[in-house]
């Protein structure tokens, strides 16, 4: 298990939502999200990285929000749901390479660094980013 902790700005991201998702790599690798991933792929001619973003409610349920990076909400597409995720400090996991599914990897990664007490999660906007060619980056908002 190994990340780093990294600094990230404000962004804006536009797309697809899928509502009261569960948090880690059940909903992240299942069937719905891939769905979700090609269909903003689809857009764009050239090879695009998708972003979900995790946005928990204050009931403790989280909200999904699969899609791109934008400058401004006016850039994103009509029709698209768009959020701001504020700057903040966040642990950045990439797969180590202990599991096949380099989502599951990641996530692994994160139950593990929290059960050990080497993370303290935030639970505030988490980003995933899946790359065309399938490599992954997650950054966990936490508390320092």
């Amino acid at each position: 298990m190994t990340h780093s902790v990294t600094a990230r700005g404000a962004e804006v991201f536009g797309g697809l939502v899928a509502p009261l998702a569960v948090l880690g790599s059940e909903s992240s690798g299942s069937e719905l999200f891939r769905f979700l991933r090609e269909r903003i792929r689809d857009r764009s001619t050239d090879p695009v990285a998708v972003s979900t973003v995790f946005v928990p409610d204050e009931f403790g349920d989280y909200n999904v929000l699969i899609g791109l990076p934008y400058s401004s909400p006016s850039d994103v597409p009509v029709g698209d749901v768009f959020l701001q995720v504020p700057s903040g400090v966040f642990a950045k996991f990439v797969p180590s390479g202990n599991l096949r599914d380099p989502i599951d990897d990641v996530w692994a990664q994160v139950d593990e660094a929290t059960e050990s007490g080497t993370l303290f999660r935030a639970y505030k906007e988490d980003v995933e980013v899946v790359t065309q060619s399938g490599e992954v980056e997650l950054f966990v908002s936490v508390v320092i």
